[in-house]
């Protein structure tokens, strides 16, 4: 993710690897998954990534701890509903003999205490971020949440979500802004399926398929750095593929047209014509 652009770019498309029957299939898709960023740490650094956005099915102690522990990399995620969370003790100390208080009862998920989780924003008139440091049982360590509330025409809550993040310093503003960009994704396979091929593949290679979906990947990621990141911000429309690929296309037949007609492109009014031509189907012309 190009936070700072708003869009999505392709890394890295790794096949998921087969499971063999009689096996726990959640604990090898998490074994995969855990390997697959483990081993790419060192690209991460070079990158400078820093934050991992992963789906719900993510928040297990394994996966999060694993990355965690084993890199520099931090996890943003979502819980359940029902997550089993602990409000943290910061009072006090215990005098006497026994173990400090850790906790300071449970987090009720359907009415917090707002006192321990903090109002930080509201994302629009109907719905509300709150934010606090909480420990999670299944995670088996504190994390940073952003319960997002939402509210009806009564006024009372009516549904939530609880997004966390294992770097206890991130502002919730941006806890929210990472996660939400995880959807730019979509538009990639999107575009990379209707017009760079994707499922046009028909080898049954390991290595043929591996090829024909990164390439079709990079291609989008490549139209985007070309076409779409030069524009000034305030310019820009949404990305198009349709219309990169429309162009190139154009550009070909008028190349070919106007070579076999030796028209001169120095010239104002051909250079004009031939300008017209590369945006015939546009979207965006």
């Amino acid at each position: 993710m190009d936070i700072s652009n708003g869009t999505a770019f392709s890394l890295e498309a790794i096949q998921t690897p087969l499971i063999a029957k009689g096996s726990n299939h959640e604990e090898s898709s998490i074994d995969h998954h855990l390997s697959v960023i483990l081993n790419r740490v060192g690209e991460a650094k070079n990158l400078n990534i820093e934050y991992i956005a992963v789906d719900g099915y993510f928040a297990k102690e394994k996966f999060v701890n694993g990355v965690t522990g084993n890199s520099h990399l931090h996890i943003i995620c979502k819980f359940r509903q029902d997550a089993n969370l602990r409000y943290a003790y910061h009072g006090p100390k215990h005098k006497g003999k026994g173990r400090p208080k850790q906790y300071d009862g449970k987090v009720n998920t359907s009415f917090i205490d707002r006192r321990k989780i903090r109002h930080c924003f509201d994302i629009d008139e109907d719905t509300s971020a709150f934010s606090g440091i909480v420990y999670s049982i299944s995670l088996k360590r504190q994390v940073r949440i952003v319960y997002i509330e939402q509210y009806g025409q009564d006024g009372y809550a009516k549904s939530h979500a609880i997004l966390f993040s294992t770097d206890l310093s991130l502002s919730s503003e941006k806890t929210l802004l990472y996660y939400k960009q995880r959807f730019q994704i979509e538009f990639l396979f999107r575009d990379a399926k209707n017009f760079a091929g994707l499922e046009h593949c028909q080898a049954r290679s390991e290595n043929k398929i591996n090829f024909h979906v990164n390439a079709s990947l990079t291609t989008v990621s490549l139209a985007k750095a070309l076409h779409y990141l030069p524009q000034p911000k305030d310019q820009r429309e949404s990305f198009s593929m349709l219309d990169v690929k429309t162009m190139y296309f154009n550009q070909y037949i008028t190349d070919l047209i106007f070579s076999k007609l030796a028209l001169d492109l120095s010239c104002k009014k051909i250079r004009q014509l031939y300008d017209e031509c590369l945006s015939i189907g546009r979207l965006a012309a």
